[in-house]
């Protein structure tokens, strides 16, 4: 009777031994398969963000070779940095649309520029008030060229897509057409969401905000109405009121990518959960293995904060509206800081 006990509680044993290494064997496949998944979409990303540049312009006073991409200037020679990928960001006002057209005014315009292969990031800011020219359309009927704010581009397309498209194409002629093949507009009213998404958003404000808690130089977080108050309030009796938030809005930005990095130190889905918590307040060309590819770019390599730039130039009054007139010189110093390489 003993010995059979005993046989009883063996065989009793290795059955739930042989449950647990089923169930053990169950999640290491499920955690293969999700972490396959993933480094399928990546990889998948990788090869749609191949890119070319082709037809690149360059200053006055540079001497090119290969096709741009071996410039000479003051001096200097410099490679073109073929790992890059740009991105142009817009963040569009729709409140505006009544004096615009369908699509509202592109408040916010940066050029995200990223270095697949070391993850460094350089966000590119463009003064909506930038005089350039702007193709002038009626639906699909061109009514010709113009100067006016790049802001007003975005109004100018017939739905999301088309007005993205046409401030990109706008944007990439700014910086002497670089290669900018992707896009991605925010919807002014989802900033608080995506603020609200991270935890608010940490920093010293620049700026008092009128009719908000917010206090120059006193320490906040900043959450829903007020993240949104913060970077988009403007003093319209002050010429420079454009330049001042867009110094808020480079802020805002530097600081919501620092804790997003932070956060995703190890982890791309923490970055990809954001990216989809915005999609419905978003327009992009971006897809999700695209965007997990740069992700991981920035991951991968430990990158925690973005590198800011703003273009260059001088703000003027002209008959109604404030015009900042960029510095074509500096712009193109911008240009090779960003996308080349010194070699000499």
């Amino acid at each position: 009777m003993l010995i059979r006990k005993r046989k009883k509680r063996h065989a009793r044993r290795n059955k739930h031994l042989r449950i647990a290494l089923i169930v053990v064997a169950v999640v290491v496949a499920l955690v293969g398969a999700s972490a396959f998944g993933a480094w399928s979409l990546m990889k998948s990303g990788e090869k749609n963000l191949r890119q070319q540049a082709t037809d690149i312009q360059t200053a006055d006073n540079a001497v090119t070779y290969d096709e741009g991409k071996t410039i000479e200037r003051n001096g200097h020679t410099y490679k073109l940095n073929e790992n890059m990928v740009s991105i142009c960001v817009i963040g569009y006002d729709r409140r505006q649309s009544d004096q615009t057209g369908h699509a509202g005014q592109a408040d916010v315009i940066m050029v995200l520029a990223l270095d697949t292969a070391t993850g460094k990031t350089t966000a590119i800011g463009v003064p909506r008030d930038s005089m350039v020219e702007v193709g002038e359309y009626v639906g699909e009927a061109f009514l010709g060229m113009d100067t006016m704010q790049v802001c007003l581009a975005y109004s100018y397309g017939n739905n999301d897509v088309t007005s993205c498209e046409y401030t990109t194409a706008i944007v990439q002629r700014v910086l002497y057409n670089m290669p900018i093949s992707y896009y991605y507009a925010l919807d002014m009213s989802g900033v608080s969401v995506m603020a609200d998404a991270i935890g608010g958003v940490a920093l010293t404000p620049l700026q008092s905000i009128p009719d908000t808690s917010i206090e120059k130089d006193v320490p906040t977080v900043l959450f829903g109405d007020n993240a949104l108050k913060y970077i988009m309030w403007r003093d319209h009796s002050n010429l420079n009121s454009s330049l001042d938030r867009q110094a808020r809005q480079v802020q805002f930005l530097e600081a919501y990518a620092s804790q997003a990095l932070t956060a995703a130190k190890g982890d791309v889905g923490v970055l990809l959960d954001l990216f989809n918590t915005a999609a419905a307040y978003s327009t992009t060309n971006l897809g999700a293995s695209e965007f997990s590819y740069l992700a991981s770019c920035l991951v991968s390599n430990g990158i925690t904060e973005l590198e800011v730039v703003s273009l260059q130039g001088e703000m003027t009054q002209g008959e109604k509206y404030a015009e900042f007139i960029l510095d074509k010189d500096a712009v193109y110093q911008t240009v090779l800081d960003v996308y080349y390489t010194q070699v000499d």
